[in-house]
């Protein structure tokens, strides 16, 4: 589904620091190298079991910075800020390039803590001092970051009321996909559930019908299809789905025409994305398409662990770190997936191309057609006619696929739990 665009590499830069012997001190840090390499891979499952076997062995200020990114990405932000701090207060010790990682921590931060003028500051800071660490294109992405969290600097925190245990049930569209009905003094639509999405989106003419704030702001969106569009913002400031209340809630806004697909007859009226999900601290899914939230703490043994590159859930499966996409139809493998098992695919599949549509139209790529199956869940589970790249849809792509609907549907209950950040399948 959508996917919001940030800057997250730094080039050489990086390549410089991790070749360097005295980052912070004067030995060899090759156990840093390690754990910063999965970090970079957004493989933060392996790089925390790296982490933990090796800490004692890194000096302190590795120790923070480590810390303070894999604090970030479980979801454990005060605890994250509180590294950063610590490794700030030393300045000599960081390389401006691992300083500028440290802000783009800091920045993720501060979205999911809905302080927007914190993000729109730090942003500032890593366009203004450590620009020369940045590709064009990282300049253009946080220059769009920008345009996002100045507009929106002054918009109260998210808020979120559950008044009482819940019970929607959700409702398949045209395309297949859940839909939670969505209510407002003016009017009631269906929304699409999708953890996939980094914000909730909505388009143009339902903006207006639900009198939604629309901020006019051009702000560039990339899609799964790597194509690109122009969205505004728009601030819901009061809505309902059963006894859950939302406020301030932060929408991209979408021409209709992007969220529009009229070869089916298929319009999207909105996607309630990420951060709406995550704040509601637990949810369960069944089979029979019920969306319960409670107060009451899951038994969640035998989960799956899960992480947030920035906006966007990892789940960590078979040793594998995939994209976690609820409104996601089908699974999708990557090119990683691809490089480190090219030689059975090749000689049990033929290739094909592939091709799927998203806002903004539709792309085609090299690739295959093939079935898995996921050993570690009890009972192996067999996914079919999964749709596998050898290329790169993206520049910065670095997980092993995307996990969608085909997985979930396979099993009666689906519990996720954003505070202890794991997934369990019953």
């Amino acid at each position: 589904m959508i996917t919001l665009k940030s800057s997250k590499k730094f080039g050489i830069a990086l390549i410089c620091v991790l070749t360097s012997l005295n980052i912070f001190g004067q030995r060899d840090n090759s156990k840093f190298k390690e754990i910063y390499n999965l970090i970079e891979k957004h493989n933060f499952f392996k790089a925390r079991e790296l982490y933990d076997i090796n800490r004692k062995s890194l000096q302190v200020d590795y120790q923070n910075f480590t810390e303070a990114i894999l604090n970030n990405a479980f979801n454990r932000l005060k605890e994250s800020e509180e590294k950063i701090r610590l490794v700030n207060s030393d300045m000599e010790n960081i390389p401006d390039s691992l300083r500028l990682k440290l802000y783009e921590v800091k920045k993720d931060n501060a979205i999911k803590l809905f302080n927007y003028k914190e993000a729109q500051k730090t942003v500032d800071t890593i366009l203004n001092a450590y620009r020369e660490y940045l590709s064009p294109n990282e300049v253009t992405d946080l220059e769009n970051d920008l345009k996002i969290w100045s507009a929106v600097q002054n918009i109260p925190a998210q808020k979120i009321n559950i008044n009482k245990y819940t019970v929607l049930k959700m409702k398949k569209d045209l395309a297949g996909l859940n839909n939670l009905t969505v209510s407002s003094n003016q009017d009631t639509l269906n929304f699409i559930f999708d953890t996939g999405a980094n914000l909730s989106t909505t388009s143009q003419s339902v903006a207006k019908r639900l009198k939604m704030k629309i901020i006019p702001v051009n702000i560039e969106v990339g899609t799964i299809t790597g194509l690109k569009v122009l969205a505004q913002l728009a601030v819901g400031d009061s809505l309902k789905m059963g006894e859950i209340s939302m406020h301030n809630i932060i929408f991209l806004v979408l021409p209709d025409e992007a969220m529009a697909f009229p070869q089916i007859n298929y319009q999207i009226y909105g996607i309630l994305g990420f951060p709406v999900i995550a704040a509601l601290e637990e949810i369960e899914i069944s089979q029979e398409g019920d969306f319960i939230v409670t107060n009451k703490e899951a038994d969640l043994s035998n989960s799956f662990e899960m992480a947030m590159n920035e906006l966007t859930p990892l789940i960590y499966i078979d040793g594998m770190h995939f994209t976690f996409d609820t409104g996601a139809d089908k699974t999708i493998f990557y090119t990683s997936f691809y490089s480190e098992n090219s030689d059975e695919i090749d000689e049990k599949y033929q290739p094909e191309k592939i091709s799927f549509a998203g806002a903004g139209g539709q792309s085609e790529y090299e690739g295959f057609v093939i079935n898995y199956t996921l050993k570690n869940f009890g009972n192996p589970v067999t996914l079919k006619n999964i749709q596998l790249l050898k290329e790169k849809i993206k520049e910065d792509e670095t997980v092993y696929g995307n996990i969608g609907r085909d997985l979930i549907q396979q099993f009666n209950k689906m519990t996720i739990n954003f505070e202890r950040m794991l997934i369990k399948f019953e």
